[in-house]
């Protein structure tokens, strides 16, 4: 198991990122790749790696919690 996956995936928890599931796993690799190449991106550079990635019920404010609590 990935330990920066590991990371994404508690933060996705605490901050209660799911609804209906559907786009999460996408969301979470995608963040994944992001903190392996950028440990502590900016907002910028977490809109553009997510930028792929289609929530439809659009919890992107969460997401975007989400990977700055995985990044600190």
């Amino acid at each position: 198991a990935d330990p920066v996956g590991k990371v994404v995936q508690q933060a996705w928890l605490d901050t209660a990122v799911a609804q209906c599931g559907y786009c999460q796993g996408g969301q979470i690799m995608s963040a994944t790749a992001l903190l392996k190449t950028h440990p502590n991106p900016s907002d910028e550079q977490i809109e553009e790696a997510m930028v792929g990635n289609i929530c439809r019920c659009g919890t992107y404010n969460r997401i975007k919690t989400a990977i700055r609590q995985a990044s600190t």
